[in-house]
């Protein structure tokens, strides 16, 4: 009787698994930790980010380490709250300080009320818009068109 040769296919063996469970953690691990730090997801609650973004908006931003310009989206400390966190635009920079404003005046509560920030308290986002599906997508850093139009004349 005549035996075929046939190459046998290799076993991953337990010492195989293990050692490419210890690389996929090794690579994983500090990974999860860097994104965990400069990732945040978040809710929106109330209106004074209105057009842009409105309550129950669910995002994800991703801070981005540079330093704040007028018309960034940007994350703050909300300074009357502890541990809240504020999404607002940065109006303006100068001495090191950044004047948050919210897109919608009558609504928000930001530097108008509070002062300008600290320049390191402020962390500059890329925001990502997951819920609702219907305004899913990436959040413009421009303000929205009607803050950009000069305010209409009186009638006389």
């Amino acid at each position: 009787r005549l035996q075929r040769l046939v190459p046998r296919k290799p076993r991953w063996t337990a010492f195989r698994w293990s050692g490419a469970l210890v690389v996929l953690a090794g690579a994983c691990i500090p990974a999860v930790l860097f994104a965990r730090r400069r990732v945040r997801h978040m809710i929106v609650a109330g209106h004074s980010m209105a057009p842009t973004l409105l309550p129950g908006d669910r995002l994800v931003a991703l801070s981005i380490g540079r330093s704040p310009r007028t018309g960034d989206l940007v994350l703050a400390g909300d300074p009357r709250p502890p541990g809240r966190m504020l999404v607002k635009r940065v109006h303006a920079v100068a001495d090191g300080q950044v004047d948050l404003r919210g897109d919608n005046p009558s609504a928000s509560t930001d530097s108008r009320t509070y002062g300008a920030l600290p320049a390191p308290s402020v962390e500059v986002c890329l925001v990502w818009r997951y819920y609702p599906a219907a305004r899913a997508g990436r959040v413009s850093a421009r303000a929205p068109r009607w803050r950009e139009q000069p305010a209409p004349r009186p009638v006389r």
